[in-house]
């Protein structure tokens, strides 16, 4: 693969990535914010469905017409 090494913020970046331990910690880290907010997401849509709440209509249907009869 070649690699844009015109730019200098390329460069930084290749740098900063190539070196094994400062590029896996930096990569770990990515990993692990991303697993996290994925996780941290999903408990969030389980807890709001499992939120007690009264049902609340926006618009009168036919069942609450057959109630008010």
């Amino acid at each position: 693969m070649n690699f844009p090494m015109d730019y200098p913020v390329f460069k930084f970046f290749y740098w900063l990535l190539n070196t094994p331990g400062l590029g896996g910690i930096i990569v770990g880290i990515l990993a692990g914010t991303i697993l996290l907010t994925f996780g941290k997401t999903l408990r969030w849509i389980i807890l709001g469905g499992q939120a007690a709440e009264n049902e609340v209509f926006t618009y009168p249907t036919s069942g609450l017409h057959e109630n008010e009869e």
